[in-house]
Parts: structure tokens; sequence; C-alpha cells
């Protein structure tokens, strides 16, 4: 048998986004069927696949403005099932901030035996008039409080392009008990909205930057988390009933919600000279700052 593999392929499309926040469901998907035979024609059936899907922009051999990789199995018939948005990407950006609305779009598809990477391209087709008609409805594909992209959503806008993009706060607390830094130590931290763009490195900070969530339901990992400026977090805090019901509700012994004790503060990334930074009493909202080598919680975030 040649390692090579031909699609026979029948592709269906449905993207699990709606405009009504309220029946939103996570995340932005679209289910994708296959068969995937040999060069010579023979079923690949019972087997490991490595798949690699690609959101080609303009025709089917435009840019790619999505890519992602997933690991399936093949049936006894040789079918396999999977869902673009919930692979493994290989781009910076996710499949929510993708803008519908520029399209065409075309989707290529590849594949190898056993979970490799020497992928051999089976098809590109066109996607059809679903996720454009979604999105020509000005709708969101997110909403706050949506379990999604490996933590819980707090804060969705969409761009002047029309791409949408949130905000994640992490499961639960990255530290319970942290001091931001060293006292008289100025760091590169004077973003007040952005905490990805306080780059320098702070012991609160770098609780964040080395945390690693494996999302249980989809097998992806997350490793892109940040310590929030002070804007992120009192965005945060704002949610925190929200939140915490949500999360008290969510019946995984993984998730934590925020502490109702009304001195229960939080870090912010954002810092003010060597000696102060930026925090977030929870149960308040209250914005304050104290000394750099003060124990505070910390919650990661992360941008999609």
């Amino acid at each position: 048998m040649k390692n090579g593999f031909l699609g026979a392929i029948w592709v269906a499309f449905f993207v699990l986004c709606f405009i009504d926040f309220a029946k939103a469901q996570p995340p932005q998907l679209i289910s994708y069927q296959f068969v995937v035979r040999s060069t010579d024609g023979v079923l690949i059936t019972n087997q490991n696949v490595g798949v690699r899907l690609s959101l080609l922009q303009g025709s089917p051999g435009g840019d790619a403005v999505y890519t992602e990789v997933h690991t399936i199995s093949t049936n006894s018939g040789g079918l396999g099932s999977l869902s673009l948005g919930a692979g493994i990407p290989e781009t910076t950006n996710s499949i929510g901030q993708v803008n519908w609305s520029n399209g065409p779009y075309f989707l290529k598809s590849e594949t190898h035996p056993e979970g490799g990477n020497n992928y051999t391209v089976i098809g590109t087709s066109e996607i059809l008039s679903v996720p454009y008609a979604l999105h020509a409805a000005n709708g969101f594909c997110n909403h706050v409080g949506e379990l999604a992209y490996g933590g819980i959503i707090f804060a969705v806008w969409k761009d002047s392009a029309g791409a949408e993009h949130g905000l994640v706060a992490s499961l639960f607390d990255v530290a319970t008990s942290e001091e931001w830094g060293p006292l008289y130590e100025s760091s590169n931290a004077a973003s007040a909205s952005d905490g990805s763009l306080n780059s320098g490195s702070t012991v609160a900070g770098d609780v964040c930057a080395n945390f690693v969530y494996d999302d249980p339901e989809t097998g992806l990992s997350y490793s892109d988390w940040y310590l929030p400026a002070i804007w992120e977090l009192k965005a945060m805090s704002e949610k925190a009933m929200l939140i915490n019901k949500i999360l008290a509700s969510d019946g995984s012994g993984d998730t934590q919600g925020f502490p109702e004790d009304i001195s229960a503060g939080y870090w912010s990334s954002t810092e003010v000279g060597g000696t102060f930074s930026w925090f977030v009493q929870f149960a308040s909202g209250t914005t304050n700052t104290n000394f750099k080598d003060t124990q505070y919680r910390v919650r990661a975030v992360r941008k999609f």
C-alpha cells in the first residue's frame, strides 16, 4: 500500500454560532467528515490519521488565514470526523478571529497516516453561505460567561474589520498568595489596558506566563496566559458574580470562583514606579496600589 492519501471526501458544514447570546454555544465549529483511501484506492480503516485544515482566502490557491491540525481515528468504513475550530492552531489567531465577510473562503484538507506531519493534499472545497450569513447579521459567536478557550470569557468585542476578540480568565487562581515582585525594581509594566504588553519579569507575572491549562474536554493545551493589566482586571471583577455562579454550577472540581471576602485582592500587571503596583479587591471592585512585596491572589488571562 502506498503512503499517499486520496480524498473521497464528503464535507458538511455546521457553524455552532448564534446571533442570540442566550443560545450561543462554545466555540465556533465547522463539522468536517471525509473518507480516507490510499493512492491505490484501499480504504484506510481503524487507523490514526494526521489531518491539517487550512482556511484559504479568496481562491483555492489563496493565502491561509487560519490553520490547525488534528489526529483522529478512522472507523471501519474509513470515515473520519472532526471539527474545524477544535484542533491545535498552527497560526497565531483563532477560528473566532476569522472575518467571514472577507470571503470567499476555501477549506484545504491534508492528511498523513499515523498522525505524522508529512501531509498530502486531499482536496480544497469552498465554504458556502452559512458562516457569511451569520457574520452579516452582526452577531457574536461568543458571549460573556461562556466556558471556552481554556477558561471563562469575561469580555467580547469586534475590531474595525469585524473580527471577534475576547478575554478569558483562568478557571482557578494560579496563585493564592503571591508578591508582585521585588521592591524598588521597575519593570516594563506601564500599560493599564493590555497586560500582554507588560512584559517585564515579575513574580506574579511569571506565575501566569508559566501557567499551562490542558482542556480535558477538547484535548487542547493553552499556554499563552499573562497577568491582566488593571483595566482588564477591573473588567473581570465586574463579572465576578456571574463567573462565580457559572463555575459553581459547572460541576467540575477543577474550577474555582472568586472569594467573597471583602479584603481579597488580586494583582494586576500595571506598576507605579519601582515601589507600587495596582490591585483590585474583587468583592467591592475597589482599585488601589500597594507595595510590590504585598501578598495577593493571581488570576491569569489570555486573549482570543
